[in-house]
């Protein structure tokens, strides 16, 4: 058995399954509740040959199959063939959402995985698969599908497609990306940065090194031109600064609220924004605790600190 783990697309297609779980772990948490687009999505993660099977399937139907696999009341075995006979499919592609749960004691049945074990019995699959699991030395049965998946330029392009998904309101979702894009090599980076089509802070975020963090004090941004949209433009000229500072944090005056459009309300809903009165109260004591660079034209002259400070209205000259 040889496992190429050493190469970048191998990460990338570790953190996809990874992702994939957390989107099924996400939907089976709300299982009873799922609508028609739950069930799209639900199949739309899944990798192994049940996947077509779920498509199809009402989302009533779907639920009331798949909450029978959850009665601990009845061996575990005798739940996946319960379920093959409601799906009407083998008791082996069911054991998909048990890899999906449980991705360190069962495999998924791939077809890149089937032709490894060369087994069609459940039992024996499920068995011969850890033996195999052992022998790698990897750490659960994700990383051993990602190391059995075939390299393509789909893995590259689902990587340009996450970050491109991201917007500057959730820009805390770049984090768990920026490793995997100095992992890859250089012409991988490359091809990367040639694809992205999001706002010019996130693919900073992305593939710069940040000095450290900022606070922006959003209504003084927003005062200068009564344009909320100017944090975008605020965040754009930090992106092409020489010193670089990710991630940021934004504080506004409470009665904000009362002043931004509603189109502009998507900003107030941000996790990386804080509502707080005073502001610059809350703004300094981010600036402090996060060793962070302050954004604001106000001096703070009635507080006694000496924290960095950027002004905006160069930004606007």
């Amino acid at each position: 058995m040889t496992l190429n783990i050493y190469d970048p697309d191998y990460l990338l297609r570790v953190h996809r399954l990874q992702m994939k779980r957390n989107n099924i772990i996400r939907l089976i948490a709300k299982l009873g509740s799922w609508s028609n687009d739950d069930v799209k999505s639900f199949a739309d993660n899944l990798i192994g040959p049940v996947k077509n099977v779920v498509m199809e399937k009402r989302a009533d139907f779907l639920q009331k199959c798949l909450s029978g696999l959850f009665d601990k009341g009845i061996p575990l075995v005798k739940r996946l063939y319960n379920l093959s006979e409601e799906l009407s499919v083998p008791a082996l592609h069911c054991l998909e959402f048990l890899f999906w749960l449980r991705p360190s004691s069962y495999p998924p049945p791939t077809n890149e995985m089937s032709s490894l074990i060369g087994s069609d019995d459940l039992i024996s699959f499920v068995a011969n698969a850890r033996k195999v699991l052992r022998k790698s030395m990897l750490k659960d049965f994700i990383e051993l599908q990602a190391a059995l998946m075939k390299s393509d330029e789909s893995d590259i392009d689902w990587f340009v497609n996450q970050i491109n998904s991201i917007t500057l309101q959730d820009c805390s979702k770049i984090e768990p990306y920026r490793q995997l894009y100095f992992d890859l090599n250089t012409f991988e980076r490359a091809e990367v940065r040639s694809k992205l089509r999001c706002h010019a802070y996130i693919q900073a975020a992305l593939t710069r090194k940040a000095e450290r963090g900022m606070v922006l004090d959003g209504n003084n941004i927003f005062m200068l031109r009564k344009k909320l949209s100017d944090l975008e433009f605020v965040l754009e000229k930090i992106a092409q600064s020489d010193g670089f500072y990710y991630p940021f944090w934004i504080v506004f005056d409470k009665n904000i609220v009362h002043l931004v459009d509603k189109k502009d309300e998507n900003w107030l809903e941000s996790p990386s924004v804080f509502l707080y009165s005073p502001a610059d109260e809350l703004i300094l004591q981010l600036a402090m605790e996060k060793n962070a660079v302050v954004v604001s034209s106000d001096r703070f002259r009635q507080w006694d600190t000496m924290v960095q400070r950027i002004d905006p209205r160069r930004f606007f000259e």
